[in-house]
């Protein structure tokens, strides 16, 4: 099983709670980003802030918009928990976790691009199938041993 922490994003964007709702709205805008989560004073993820919340929602800072009640995830969950945990929520975006701080964020775009540039290869035959774990068997020889292959986007 593939954790998230091959696949999540290590260079996270994120808002103080005290940062202005004109400051995140310039943030997600230049960084065409849809949201981020918000950080307290000891670097503790207490929100996520989305563009919805900016347009939404009245107040003046971070503190005031965000949506306190955050799904974390850590370094060992599979892909493939996070995948169902994204979908069955339908949340974007899920902060990683290791010993209370942020050390990533995993979003939907992330576990798509992770599909995208992924494919499992059947060490008997060769074939290749797509998805975010190995297939039991393969399809075209009944093989059972896969091996993960990843490409570079652009590639």
């Amino acid at each position: 099983m593939i954790s998230v922490k091959e696949v999540m994003n290590r260079q996270v964007i994120s808002f103080q709670e005290d940062t202005s709702v004109a400051e995140i709205a310039q943030t997600l805008t230049a960084k065409k980003i849809t949201g981020a989560p918000v950080l307290g004073a000891q670097g503790e993820v207490v929100g996520i802030v989305s563009e919805l919340d900016v347009f939404s929602r009245k107040g003046e800072t971070a503190k005031d918009i965000m949506s306190p009640n955050v799904i974390s995830i850590t370094e060992d969950t599979t892909i493939v928990e996070a995948a169902a945990l994204l979908a069955g929520e339908r949340i974007r975006r899920l902060p990683v976790l290791s010993k209370g701080k942020m050390v990533g964020l995993l979003s939907r775009s992330d576990v798509l691009e992770f599909f995208t540039h992924s494919h499992w290869t059947c060490r008997r035959c060769g074939h290749g199938a797509r998805g975010l774990q190995a297939p039991e068997q393969c399809r075209h020889c009944s093989g059972t041993d896969f091996v993960l292959e990843r490409t570079q986007p652009g590639t």
